[in-house]
């Protein structure tokens, strides 16, 4: 009877470390992609500054900033005032996945949820390499736009 319950204390302990092992890759995930979403932000706010009303076209080349805009989670190009102190990116965006998956490891580390924390890092790397590829394609539509307009 003695040797089962040291089993079964070695196996929660193991179990433990997988989780945090997996909490610790959700936050590696989002750490990794922050550089790049960085530079996603710096290539939409040129964007807003040289997108003006006097190129033909611009109206749709604006759409398609909006959205790459909006997929990012920044606010809308045409809010003239910049968002308050309480402004928080949606968790359905590319800036908002972070807190939110940091937020739901805790949660399923807690609970002793493995699976449910290996869908959640899982997901997280799918949206992650979706979105950004997204972004990048409508900002990559954009600049050649601008680039031979010029």
């Amino acid at each position: 009877m003695r040797r089962v319950v040291v089993l079964v204390v070695a196996l929660g302990c193991s179990r433990s470390h997988e989780l945090e092992a997996l909490e610790r890759e959700a936050a590696a995930i989002a750490q990794l992609e922050q550089p790049v979403l960085d530079a996603l932000v710096v290539r939409t706010r040129v964007l807003k500054r040289e997108l003006r009303g006097n190129l033909p076209g611009w109206q749709n080349m604006l759409r398609t900033a909006e959205l790459a805009n909006d997929l990012l989670g920044l606010e809308p190009f045409t809010q003239a005032a910049p968002p308050g102190p309480g402004f928080r990116p949606s968790p359905t965006t590319l800036l908002g996945i972070a807190g939110y998956v940091r937020d739901r490891a805790r949660e399923l580390v807690a609970r002793g949820q493995q699976h449910e924390l290996q869908f959640l890092v899982d997901d997280e790397r799918r949206r992650y390499a979706r979105g950004i590829a997204d972004v990048d394609r409508e900002l990559g539509r954009v600049e050649a736009w601008l680039a031979a307009s010029r």
